[in-house]
């Protein structure tokens, strides 16, 4: 559990901005599902899972209390589209989260509640949220459900998610409202600073690897052609499949980083035009003119390493008879390719 100290009144009617964390969520959560696993058949299951399902519904969107209560799980709830819509705004719900709701609508008795399987009296769910933090070992002073409504909160501010984003989903007036939630302690933002710092150094010195905006995206009826250009200015064209694009969330603007395996890479000595580099290169999807700096000889291969304008390391392993045969040498120029088929694409 974590606690951010004490701060004004929210627009929720309760001071503070204490959260739980990740475990404290898992336990409450476990609590809930236990209590309700544990009902007997008939209207004390169903009264158990309508409760279970107004937390898993907090717990989900971060909403209020009197908005999940006022939900017609019919109207409000689309699970084909996984979302619930409160208001103007549509929220997405977790798979779990519908399954839990049409388990519900199942049961015997429920179907004379259609339309307010969640419209529950605030007073009792307040007395059950207590009951079961004090189960899962929480004190009854993170047990309400606005404190599920504050983590959800934290844990989206913390995951990245943009602030303006959190307060549209969590239907607040004031950035500044959401912002006063997520609150850190001195020593967790000198960790937090130094694990963006450890990122930066590994994007900077990582081989094969170029961190990057995506400024086109062509897509086709099974593949699509992705174009990213890197910090350092290099154009990188990379072939995914439509189902990827769709998976990994990517659209022009995204930022990703563009990796290609050691044996993928392909390497020749001197500049594109040169007699010895070939015309594979020259029309390759992703060629770049570098200068070898480090060449580690095996019995039988050889890892070549040519360092790019920027200082972009690009590792190509070859044959060890190849390297000989291209003389290729520490300290002299290289051109290195690849299809765009070799690169793989990273989401941020």
């Amino acid at each position: 559990m974590t606690s951010t100290g004490t701060k004004p009144a929210d627009e929720d009617g309760e001071n503070g901005a204490r959260s739980l964390d990740t475990v404290g969520l898992a336990a409450f959560e476990a609590a809930f599902r236990t209590w309700a696993g544990q009902a007997a058949p008939g209207r004390a299951s169903l009264s158990r899972r309508r409760m279970l399902a107004v937390f898993l519904l907090l717990r989900a969107t971060g909403a209020r209390l009197g908005e999940v209560l006022a939900l017609n799980e019919r109207s409000d709830v689309d699970c084909v589209a996984g979302v619930v819509r409160l208001g103007r705004r549509q929220i997405p719900l977790p798979p779990e989260v519908c399954a839990e709701l049409s388990g519900i609508a199942a049961l015997p008795g429920a179907s004379e509640l259609a339309g307010r399987l969640l419209q529950l009296d605030q007073g009792q769910v307040r007395r059950t949220f207590a009951a079961r933090a004090a189960e899962a070992g929480l004190p009854r002073s993170l047990a309400s459900p606005t404190v599920l409504r504050r983590s959800r909160a934290v844990e989206m501010l913390g995951g990245g998610v943009p602030l303006s984003v959190v307060q549209k989903t969590l239907g607040q007036s004031s950035p500044s409202l959401t912002a006063a939630w997520h609150d850190y302690p001195e020593d967790d933002a000198k960790r937090h600073v130094e694990r963006f710092l450890a990122k930066e150094r590994r994007r900077s010195s990582a081989r094969n690897a170029f961190y990057g905006r995506i400024t086109r995206i062509e897509p086709g009826d099974v593949q699509a052609l992705v174009t990213v250009e890197a910090l350092g200015g290099q154009i990188i064209s990379a072939v995914i499949t439509m189902g990827s694009l769709s998976a990994l969330g990517l659209r022009e603007g995204s930022m990703v980083t563009a990796e290609v395996k050691a044996p993928w890479v392909l390497v020749a000595p001197g500049t594109p035009g040169e007699a010895d580099v070939t015309d594979a290169a020259t029309s390759a999807d992703n060629c770049f003119l570098g200068v070898v700096r480090d060449l580690t000889r095996g019995a039988v291969t050889t890892e070549v390493v040519v360092e790019l304008p920027d200082g972009t390391a690009i590792c190509a392993v070859v044959t060890t008879r190849s390297a000989d045969s291209l003389g290729l040498k520490t300290g002299a120029s290289a051109t290195v390719w690849c299809s765009a088929f070799s690169v793989i694409l990273n989401a941020e």
